[in-house]
């Protein structure tokens, strides 16, 4: 699905052995899903320009779970997490996703810093629900983007856009 040629490529889809796979695990105490583990082990180390900008690839996911108890911290939330919470995405320091619940393809709650009483919601069913969502809205903002910018890669990987 998203390896549409624009948001990304066979070529760039970048899996993550089982040891950096073991390192996120390790990273948080909640049990990892399997419908993650998946999701880590296929596009784990990033995946062309499907959620550039995120931090959900290795190594930018170490230490998410840490960073959303102090923004929660930061912002006096009444919410605390539970046994089963895992922060697996955070966007400019301010949202953060996390999987609630046990099983394989857990649900999805979304935090963002002002809203809805500074707690989290529900916001998908899973895990999997989730990344469909966001792969939907993603590939057509990509196709727009990539018809008026004109992209290079530069010799150390960074991306230079020409408008």
């Amino acid at each position: 699905m998203i390896t549409d040629g624009i948001t990304a490529r066979p070529d760039q889809l970048q899996g993550l052995s089982d040891e950096a796979v073991l390192d996120i695990e390790r990273d948080q105490q909640a049990p990892m899903a399997d419908a993650y583990r998946a999701f880590l082990s296929h596009i784990g180390g990033g995946a062309g320009r499907f959620m550039r900008g995120e931090d959900v690839y290795y190594s930018d996911v170490l230490g998410l779970g840490e960073a959303a108890r102090e923004l929660l911290e930061e912002n006096n939330s009444p919410f605390h997490f539970g046994p089963t919470d895992r922060v697996f995405t955070m966007h400019q320091g301010y949202q953060f996703d996390f999987m609630r619940g046990g099983g394989p393809d857990p649900e999805v709650w979304s935090y963002s810093e002002g809203m809805n009483g500074d707690v989290p919601v529900r916001s998908h069913d899973s895990f999997t629900d989730w990344l469909r969502a966001t792969a939907e809205m993603e590939i057509p903002a990509w196709r727009r983007y990539a018809a008026t910018v004109r992209e290079e890669t530069n010799p150390d990987g960074s991306i230079t856009a020409y408008w």
